[in-house]
């Protein structure tokens, strides 16, 4: 931090965290309320913070938090969940993000040896020149009147109730945590990540609406949840009001019929929103006319491999084959380095340093977002983050990375 002389990096404790978070909200324009600054300290580990001060003042702040992730197919690995990022105004453009992220990635790597990092970002913009790709989700907006069913469609009747708010954190964790056997790129939940969530709801964190929290169940077995608001449109609570869907979780189509029809049957609204669903959810094939649902496809969680050895033997892969890989990282520098991934053995994938000649060379950006399934080739080299240099190359690489299912992660942190 020679460039930052003037810029301390002190402990975050239990004195201080509350200026952590009044720093992190003034950046996004929030109010440091006591809800906000508890909605820290209940899963902050002070430990993993970095605080820059200037004289005594906090102007940058950056955490993570260690936690596991689903990969493909049925494998999780653990990842830095990166959260609370800011620069105060009176400090940008003056390269302190930047300072801050190259401090976190190389701490992640050597200190808390997490192969992963993942973020929700504010501004899309600003994470790919660090590393991270995106996954996709994606955002309805539907009226009413167009939001029936085909006639074929039918499904077993499963049981809906409403869930109190220790029934709705119990139920999250238990779909979500049975979802990552079969979806790449879901975040292992705890109970006190769930609470979180369901406060938030609550508190009107997220709505100015009524929070209400739904449970499918299969012989007693939670098989999906939904979290949703009534948004009216004035005070009185009259007609037209909007549905907001925040968490729509389902684990398999059978379960996802019925949560949807569910949802677009609650009576006295008129526009249905949901605020992020996976890429390949099966609404528009539900629905007689899909073209009204106004589906809009979008970025979701983030995701960058820190350690490129440890990521890649971390997951399973569809096909056997061998790449060699030569790899760009200007933040890591062991990442920097050419690559032979094997998954052709019997056990487990295999990757390990090699002398021989890359099929390919790929920016950290361009690994990461092939990690999880989720990419065009044609994009990656329009956007300069792939050369192909063996041209046989290119269906191996599509067919050992691919995914049944495309990444989601529910749960914002």
């Amino acid at each position: 931090m020679k460039q930052f002389a003037n810029l301390k990096r002190k402990k975050i404790n239990a004195e201080n965290i509350s200026d952590f978070a009044e720093a992190e909200a003034i950046a996004y324009t929030a109010l440091a309320n006591e809800y906000y600054i508890n909605r820290l300290k209940k899963l902050a580990n002070p430990d993993r913070a970095i605080a820059l001060f200037d004289e005594n003042k906090i102007i940058g702040t950056a955490n993570s938090f260690g936690e596991s992730i689903s990969l493909p197919t049925n494998k999780k690995a653990k990842v830095a969940a990166v959260s609370y990022v800011s620069v105060q105004p009176t400090h940008r453009r003056l390269g302190i993000l930047s300072e801050m992220m190259k401090i976190q990635l190389n701490e992640i790597h050597s200190v808390h040896k997490e192969p992963l990092a993942v973020l929700w970002p504010s501004e899309t913009a600003i994470y790919g020149r660090f590393g991270y790709a995106p996954t996709h989700e994606k955002h309805y907006s539907i009226s009413k009147n167009n939001s029936k069913f085909l006639p074929q469609i039918s499904s077993k009747n499963l049981k809906i109730n409403f869930l109190s708010k220790k029934e709705a954190i119990e139920c999250y964790v238990q779909v979500n945590n049975k979802l990552m056997k079969s979806r790449p790129g879901v975040m292992e939940l705890t109970k006190d990540w769930a609470e979180r969530r369901i406060e938030d709801l609550l508190s009107n964190h997220l709505s100015n609406g009524p929070s209400y929290f739904v449970g499918l169940f299969d012989n007693k077995t939670p098989v999906g949840i939904v979290t949703y608001s009534i948004e009216n449109s004035n005070d009185s609570g009259n007609m037209p009001a909007s549905l907001h869907i925040w968490d729509i979780l389902y684990l398999n189509i059978e379960s996802a019929i019925n949560l949807w029809n569910f949802c677009l049957n609650i009576d006295l609204v008129e526009e249905i929103y949901a605020k992020g669903v996976p890429e390949d959810d099966v609404l528009e094939a539900l629905l007689i006319s899909p073209g009204d649902l106004n589906a809009r496809l979008t970025t979701g969680l983030w995701i960058r491999i820190v350690d490129v050895i440890n990521a890649l033997e971390a997951r399973t892969y569809e096909q056997k084959g061998e790449i060699i890989l030569k790899v760009e990282d200007s933040i890591i520098k062991d990442n920097n380095n050419t690559f032979l991934l094997n998954t052709n053995a019997k056990s487990s994938p295999r990757c390990e340093i090699t002398n021989n000649n890359p099929d390919i060379e790929i920016t950290i950006q361009g690994l990461s977002e092939i990690y999880l399934g989720t990419f065009d080739l044609n994009n990656l080299i329009a956007s300069g983050n792939i050369n192909i240099n063996n041209k046989k190359i290119i269906k191996t690489i599509k067919e050992i990375f691919k995914t049944e299912s495309k990444p989601f992660c529910p749960m914002h942190f």
